[in-house]
Formats: C-alpha cells, structure tokens, sequence
C-alpha cells in the first residue's frame, strides 16, 4: 500500500465515521422530536423528512463501509469490523445516554467511540 492508497483509507474512513455520528444522532433526534409532537402534524412531517434524510446517509456509509472491508484480507477486515462495531456501539450508548439523561452510559459511550476512532496500523508490506 503507497502512501496516497493510505491517505485515501484514512479519508474515507473519517467520512464514514462523520456520516455514521450525524446518521444516527440525528435519527435519534428525529425520533424523539416525532414522539413529543402529540398532534402537531407539521412537526411530524418535518422529523419524518429528517429521519428519512439520515436513513440515506446511513444506508451511505454502511455501503461505503462495506465496500472498504471487501477490499481487505479476511484477518484485517476482522479487524477492521470490530473496530466498525465498537465505533457504532459507542455512537448508539452516547445518544441513549443523552437522552436518558445518564451520563454514565454517556460517558461509556464517547469512551467507545473515542476507541473504536483509533486505527489500526496495517503492517508494511516487505520489499
């Protein structure tokens, strides 16, 4: 792997980790804004467009992801979906401790994510 490929890897990951935290915060926001809308059909039809919007994004980055991990060897793409696993699990405990006003599951959130943020390095390949 040349050092643009790497670029490009590094890139492409921190756009699927922004579009995953935006997806899914503003899924969790939509969700919340529909349940407190008691009869307000505007705000109903205003977060139902806000959650298809972050369903698109989403579905964006799970294909993108997707498409990186065919790419990798069996033990690195392992590897790498764990890490896909800590960094969504991180995602979901944060916005469900944010709205459950619990900040120890928010705090075990973002810990997560920071995690499942670091890379792992792949081994150079020998010459």
């Amino acid at each position: 792997m040349d050092n643009q490929e790497a670029k490009q890897r590094i890139l492409n990951k921190l756009r699927n980790i922004v579009f995953l935290l935006l997806g899914i915060t503003v899924l969790f926001l939509s969700i919340e804004s529909i349940a407190q809308a008691k009869g307000n059909l505007g705000g109903i039809l205003g977060n139902v467009v806000w959650l298809l919007l972050s369903l698109i994004v989403l579905v964006q980055a799970v294909i993108s992801i997707i498409r990186e991990l065919k790419e990798l060897p069996s033990k690195q793409r392992l590897y790498q979906l764990s890490d896909w696993a800590i960094l969504i699990s991180g995602i979901i405990l944060g916005n469900a401790g944010y709205f459950a006003k619990q900040n120890s599951l928010l705090l075990i959130g973002v810990v997560l994510f920071i995690a499942g943020c670091i890379p792992i390095h792949d081994k150079p390949k020998k010459k």
